[in-house]
């Protein structure tokens, strides 16, 4: 029997060279959803490319090249289409390019300040800048959401056995699409989404488009101020880290004024690992840094955030992925 030798490890230079690298391939992903290359291709259509731009994607996984040097989708360029089920396709688009990619740009900023750079670098916040100085932006960063949030939510829905009946409230809801999905599954329940007034025609459009219209409103509020009181369940999907820990205790205190004693309180966020290598949290924490001045929080500082706020964290449910459930009551 011949020994097997193990792979020897990249060297240190070659791995601070693969992180170069990731910042091309990142650039080249958000072009090519940005372009929609992937929508021409499935189509027969000319992507408007040049042939150097399509072999880089090959090289990357998003494109095959056949035989006849054309090229064909692979199964992650596929995700890549637009307004198909599954479609991810905003999430690079807004993501990697537009304010998000200038902001980025200040990362220097708030690595020395521990500021928002997105704040600094357009002299107002990104939900100002997405609803009122750039809604096309907005309206592709709302796409952007909704499109990564689908095995997410159903992740939420294999791990959380939510209620047969009773009101569940999602708070900043978006377009529906959790609540709908939570709807769908318990077809007693009865549903609101709250969030701000712009998302109203979308949300109610959606709504009806998934067939829980019957069961289900739409609020126009500001969770700052006030959420509609008496529901049974209230949650929130990847809201919280979005503010620091001041604003987002002012959220979780507005959402306990209106939530009766038995209702529970369900988050959909992420809980970062202790340790080093908890690079998927530690990277979104520092996105959260610099685009709006939110953080992403271990299961200790989710503690006393809620406590702080006068909640009991009663479990976090661990699900496959970058986000789990942390669920609390009122102490």
């Amino acid at each position: 029997m011949s020994e097997q030798t193990a792979t020897p490890a990249p060297p240190p230079h070659a791995l601070v060279l693969d992180m170069v690298f990731g910042f091309f391939r990142a650039r080249t992903l958000q072009v090519f959803a940005d372009l929609q290359v992937a929508d021409a291709i499935a189509e027969g259509r000319d992507p408007g490319v040049n042939l150097r731009f399509l072999q880089a994607c090959a090289s990357i996984g998003l494109l095959a090249m056949k035989p006849d040097a054309t090229f064909a989708l692979t199964p992650i360029g596929e995700v890549l289409r637009a307004n198909v089920p599954g479609s991810i396709r905003a999430f690079p688009a807004a993501v990697l390019g537009g304010a998000h990619y200038a902001a980025w740009a200040n990362l220097a900023l708030s690595a020395r300040t521990g500021k928002c750079a997105f704040d600094e670098t357009f002299g107002e916040d990104v939900w100002a800048y997405f609803t009122k100085t750039n809604p096309a932006e907005g309206h592709l960063f709302n796409q952007a959401m909704a499109g990564s949030s689908a095995a997410i939510v159903q992740s939420v829905l294999e791990h959380y056995d939510f209620p047969q009946t009773g009101t569940v409230i999602d708070i900043a809801g978006g377009s529906g699409n959790m609540l709908a999905a939570i709807l769908k599954s318990r077809p007693q329940l009865r549903g609101i989404v709250m969030d701000l007034p712009f998302t109203k025609e979308e949300a109610e459009r959606n709504l009806v488009a998934q067939g829980v219209a019957g069961r289900c409103k739409f609020v126009a509020g500001d969770f700052f101020k006030e959420v509609p009181p008496g529901g049974d369940i209230y949650t929130t999907k990847w809201i919280l880290h979005d503010w620091s820990d001041e604003k987002a205790a002012a959220i979780l205190q507005t959402i306990h004024k209106a939530m009766p004693a038995h209702a529970k309180l369900v988050q959909v966020e992420a809980v970062v690992p202790e340790g080093d290598d908890a690079m998927f949290g530690r990277m979104m924490d520092l996105n959260m840094m610099v685009m709006c001045g939110g953080k992403e929080r271990t299961e200790k500082q989710w503690r006393e955030l809620l406590d702080a706020a006068g909640f009991r964290l009663t479990r976090v449910v661990l699900m496959p992925g970058p986000v789990s459930i942390v669920e609390a009551e009122k102490k």
